[in-house]
């Protein structure tokens, strides 16, 4: 029990340096550079920062006093990462938000125009491709305008960001595809699941979570910028990367979700009895629902 106890405060203690400290210390760091030392005009000055480390590192001190400074450095930098921690899962709400409020809705119908008309694109050419020869269409040109239909979302969009889409489309298209409520079969699903699979699931779910918190901090150095301008180019060139390593991880993470449906539904329905001598389909999945919904 101690080793284990001693293990867990190891970790904890690991995870928070990594998460809250060094991140809130360089956010610090940075503030007291910009803002107290270089500014607007001497953004650049690196003569200036230099000798503001050396008065401060020159300047005598006892022992205490370095202790406060750390200790107070530490507590600041913890502060800072609980704040970007919070605005971060601000930032995941809202990256798989469902549509509230006039602007969720002028977004979500914008992307559904668009995905309509994609749609319609992708659909004549199919209807083209299967009539006459001469204007029959190329394989290519239908895996392209499919493709472009599905950068938009591959179901009907129904929320205002790609994100919150691409993860609803998961239970959308198993519903589509074997008739079965993805809510209520998720949570036994997770129990049929083999560690290593669960391991990969929690694994995306995590850099999801971890991108909206690089988000956060690159929101948290917006307001920087009013004192210190390069602040604000830290600030956009962070939101962009977290932004996009976030398109990667929530589309990963959908396509993992579907991927263990397809793989253990079957293990599923026989554990609940169901007989599935076959693939695991429509029938199958029907019957599965009403189990699993306590349907009688």
């Amino acid at each position: 029990m101690n080793a284990f106890l001693a293990e867990l405060g190891k970790r904890a203690a690991d995870r928070w340096l990594t998460l809250l400290v060094l991140p809130g210390a360089l956010f610090l760091a940075v503030s007291g550079a910009g803002v107290l030392v270089l500014g607007h005009e001497r953004w650049y000055d690196v003569r200036a920062l230099a000798d503001a480390v050396n008065s401060i590192g020159g300047a005598s001190r006892g022992t205490g006093q370095v202790l406060m400074f750390v200790v107070f450095l530490g507590l600041g930098a913890s502060a800072v990462g609980l704040a970007a921690r919070a605005v971060g899962g601000g930032v995941e709400r809202l990256w798989l938000t469902t549509s509230r409020g006039r602007a969720s809705r002028w977004l979500t119908a914008r992307r559904r125009t668009r995905w309509s008309i994609a749609d319609q694109r992708y659909r004549t050419a199919l209807l083209r491709g299967s009539g006459e020869a001469s204007h029959e269409a190329t394989a290519y040109e239908l895996d392209a305008l499919l493709i472009a239909r599905d950068q938009i979302c591959p179901v009907n969009p129904e929320r205002p960001t790609w994100m919150g889409d691409r993860v609803r489309a998961t239970s959308e298209r198993v519903h589509l595809m074997y008739d079965v409520d993805f809510a209520s079969l998720w949570p036994r699903l997770w129990l049929c699941m083999p560690d290593a699979t669960c391991a990969e699931l929690i694994a995306a779910r995590t850099a999801l979570s971890a991108e909206a918190r690089l988000f956060g901090w690159g929101l948290l150095y917006l307001p920087l910028a009013g004192w210190w301008w390069p602040s604000g180019v830290i600030s956009m060139v962070t939101c962009l990367v977290a932004w996009s390593r976030g398109r990667t991880a929530a589309a990963t993470l959908a396509e993992l979700a579907e991927s263990t449906v397809d793989l253990y539904g079957r293990d599923l329905a026989e554990q609940l009895g169901v007989n599935c001598s076959g693939t695991f389909s429509r029938d199958i999945g029907l019957e599965v629902t009403r189990i699993l919904r306590k349907d009688g």
